[in-house]
């Protein structure tokens, strides 16, 4: 892969940005994730700075990351017990479930949701008091918060890329694929698995 190249040590370590270390020659400086050749048909990384694009791919990780809990969210929720349905596992369509849940179910959920975006933004962004607005702090990798409990980030430079592919790719399927059954939904008012069947 091209974002190989870009991948100057053998540890993960490297100033804390998983080995990875910006080359103008690459597309996207040679950031991973774009395991078999570079797509970009609106431009959207062409003539952007380092900052920028480290921005954009924080972006799509963490949309990524969101849309892939979300996907199992749908299957979930409209399938098994929950606590504001009970038992009763043919219940409403993942769409109606947030705004039908009470208040105190839904405050810790925006409490928790708060608190991690806080976190994320102490540790990857500058404070705009200090710096520009919408800047990503220099030594911060896109989408690496070093939260890892079961310890599965790769100390090598190229097993991180590689994990790094495999991640943005299964988020960018998921984004699609969230999309789609919010969508099909809206259309027909059934559930994700009531619509296949089941």
């Amino acid at each position: 892969s091209s974002s190989s190249s870009a991948l100057r040590s053998t540890t993960a370590d490297n100033n804390g940005m998983n080995g990875w270390v910006a080359d103008e020659s690459l597309p996207c400086y040679g950031l991973p994730g774009a395991p078999y050749s570079f797509m970009d048909p609106l431009d959207l990384a062409r003539n952007r700075s380092v900052n920028e694009v480290k921005r954009l791919r924080e972006a799509e990780v963490m949309h990524g990351r969101v849309a892939m809990m979300a996907t199992v969210g749908y299957l979930i929720g409209e399938s098994t017990p929950t606590i504001a349905y009970g038992t009763d596992v043919h219940h409403t369509i993942a769409n109606n479930q947030l705004a039908e849940m009470s208040v105190p179910l839904l405050l810790p959920l925006f409490l928790v949701i708060n608190f991690a975006e806080a976190f994320r933004a102490s540790k990857g962004w500058v404070n705009p008091r200090e710096g520009s607005w919408f800047t990503l702090r220099d030594g911060y990798y896109p989408g690496d918060l070093g939260f890892d409990p079961l310890g599965l980030k790769p100390d090598d430079a190229k097993e991180f890329a590689d994990m790094q592919d495999g991640e943005l790719s299964n988020g960018r399927l998921a984004m699609l694929a969230v999309a789609g059954m919010c969508v099909q939904e809206q259309v027909n008012g059934q559930g994700i698995l009531e619509n296949l069947g089941f």
